[in-house]
């Protein structure tokens, strides 16, 4: 053969292997923006009396799998054993089932995102379809939304679940006969449905389990729902009941302190002497306990009164729940005698200048003792003048005793300085605090705003609550009638919401975990609050 026939076959060659190669997406020329369309099912959508085993769906263009199990829904839901493989072609997509599908049964298949063109990953729509096993289609439907019940905002791709009411398995052990997702605005809608009585769940579920565990957020109706065709406007707010008691993860004792962490945030917690009858109250056991860190953890202090030994902890979860536990509290190693220790406390927000009709925030590392002795300091003015610190008059303790709050009126012209009595103040640890003096000047600008207003309601029972721009509760005011008003703000956006008690039981239900009471009612303003600085906004009207 001749060189110039050589060097053709390899160029044939060539050309034949790059024909084989895999298809990949073009170099140059405009963007692909179409989505690939949906030209035909087999069998049809609205198909009867389907007898086939292979549903196939072919595409305006090349198209791949994404994720499939995580996108497909199918109604009613495959058993176990509704085994399929998949048949991938150029422009084609099948599922070939092993067994033949229930009699008399209308099917959804559903794929959402999952089908994409080849070049842009772009998803293409309303990819679905409907056909019956038997001589007619179902025609019940179900549509509504489902939000979050503490901010009211829409929950996307949460699983929306249908029970038959004769089915024996719930959501907590059986799968649903029907399924479907929400979309980004929390909408949902099941149709081809076979009417009858079912319960209806939203259910956030995380593992993809399709059953409820505890500590899932869920949506439920107290009641079945009877399925019809254009049953509409149905509402879901995701919950989380809490059945479980507040369990212990660690615990750990330094010479000063005994920690014990909780996998919940707690409401309360309380400590008594082991073999005490339950509820026995102990004040000064008590006095050493600190819960911090959004209730998750409780610090005992090394007092005269709690000493190494064993001891009844009872903690109590936002929801009511008790957990008693016996702990072994140790206290080990010791504090060198000459070891220095610096202030045991900060002044929030570090201030050099103070309104003067402000406030003056002391936090401290240990809760204080209760205070048996007044004033418990002074408030010198311009250094001429002196008046006493007293509580409640000029001063307020939180009630877990570590914040300290010194409510200023003062005439000062210049400054003013705080001086806190070493006596009066003291930790429960009987430890030095390292009080100093704090001097500040002293300006006609307040630095906080106030938001005020009117409150018109049937309810009686109620928690007004101020939430900051996290969303996370920043003050609190029980049931207050016809006006109300939150003082000493940082300036920022601000909301409201109520919690209402509408059983008058004392405590807001907000879930119940036999998903037979439904949730007691929650009202969020509908707009957000500007809080500006030496300003007040006084014209608030909630209605609820």
């Amino acid at each position: 053969m001749s060189v110039r026939a050589n060097l053709l076959f390899l160029l044939s060659a060539g050309a034949a292997l790059s024909g084989c190669a895999s298809i990949s997406s073009p170099q140059g020329g405009p963007r692909d923006t179409t989505p690939p369309k949906l030209v035909s099912t087999s069998p049809a959508n609205g198909a009867r009396n389907v007898q086939q085993q292979t549903v196939r769906l072919e595409f305006s263009e090349s198209v791949q799998l994404k994720d499939l199990t995580k996108n497909l829904i199918v109604a009613p839901v495959l058993g176990e054993d509704d085994k399929y493989k998949i048949k991938e072609e150029r422009a084609a997509i099948s599922l070939i089932f092993e067994k033949p599908f229930q009699p008399n049964t209308t099917y959804t298949f559903n794929f959402r995102e999952a089908v994409t063109d080849i070049t842009e990953n772009l998803p293409a729509q309303n990819v679905s379809v409907t056909f019956s096993t038997g001589a007619r289609l179902d025609s019940g439907s179900v549509k509504g939304t489902v939000t979050q019940l503490l901010s009211g905002s829409p929950a996307a791709e949460v699983s929306v679940m249908l029970y038959p009411e004769t089915d024996t398995l719930n959501i907590r052990r059986g799968k649903p006969y029907y399924l479907n997702r929400t979309d980004k605005s929390g909408g949902f809608s099941l149709q081809s449905l076979k009417v009858g009585r079912y319960r209806l769940f939203a259910l956030a579920d995380k593992n993809n389990s399709g059953r409820y565990e505890e500590g899932e957020q869920i949506g439920y109706l107290p009641q079945p729902i009877t399925v019809r065709p254009g049953l509409d406007s149905l509402r879901l707010v995701l919950v989380r009941p809490d059945a479980r008691r507040p369990i212990i993860t660690s615990q750990q004792g330094t010479p000063t302190q005994f920690r014990i962490v909780f996998n919940e945030g707690l409401a309360q917690a309380s400590l008594s002497a082991l073999g005490a009858p339950a509820g026995t109250p102990n004040a000064p056991l008590n006095e050493a306990l600190l819960l911090s860190e959004k209730g998750r953890n409780v610090s005992l202090f090394r007092t005269p009164a709690v000493a190494e030994g064993r001891y009844v902890l009872a903690a109590t979860d936002s929801v009511g729940n008790v957990g008693r536990d016996t702990i072994n509290v140790k206290f080990p190693g010791t504090t060198p005698a000459t070891a220095r220790r610096g202030p045991q406390y900060s002044v929030a927000g570090n201030p050099r200048d103070v309104y003067r009709q402000g406030q003056v925030r002391f936090q401290f590392l240990e809760p204080l003792k209760p205070f048996t002795k007044q004033p418990i300091g002074t408030l010198l003015e311009d250094s001429t003048s002196r008046k006493p610190i007293r509580v409640p008059q000029e001063a307020t303790l939180s009630p877990d005793r570590t914040q300290l709050t010194v409510n200023l009126n003062t005439k000062a012209k210049k400054s003013v300085t705080l001086l806190l009595d070493s006596t009066a103040v003291t930790s429960i640890t009987d430890q030095r605090l390292g009080l100093r003096p704090l001097k500040l000047a002293v300006t006609d600008q307040s630095p906080v705003g106030s938001l005020a207003g009117t409150v018109q309601t049937k309810y009686t029972r109620f928690q007004l609550q101020l939430l900051d721009g996290s969303g996370q509760v920043a003050a609190v005011l029980e049931s207050p009638k016809n006006t109300f008003r939150f003082d000493n703000l940082a300036p920022g956006s601000y909301r409201l919401r109520v919690l209402i008690d509408a059983d008058n039981n004392g405590v807001w239900r907000g879930g119940d975990p036999k998903f037979i009471l439904p949730p007691e009612p929650v009202y969020m303003a509908p707009q957000p609050i500007q809080v500006r600085a030496n300003w007040e906004v006084e014209d608030v009207k909630l209605a609820f």
